[in-house]
């Protein structure tokens, strides 16, 4: 879903330098993808074994690949 929305960010003119996206669906489902990690994160301290480490580790994955892109992009 963020490579979705960083593709149409990037092919109507989004910027990492401080420009926010199109007003349109993707202001909207960014803040759903948002709280939804958010929300995975704080439940998973609640689980038991093994399985709530996986949750943080790709909470970390997902915000190390929403940085990539951002490098990529300046480049």
């Amino acid at each position: 879903m963020e490579l979705i929305f960083f593709y149409s960010w990037f092919h109507n003119g989004g910027s990492p330098h401080g420009m926010m996206p199109s007003p349109g669906i993707w202001r909207f489902v960014g803040r759903i993808s948002f709280w939804t990690l958010v929300g995975s994160v704080v439940l998973s301290a609640f689980g038991k074994g093994r399985w709530k480490l996986l949750i943080p580790a790709w909470a970390a994955a997902y915000l190390f690949v929403g940085y990539l892109i951002f490098m990529l992009e300046m480049d």
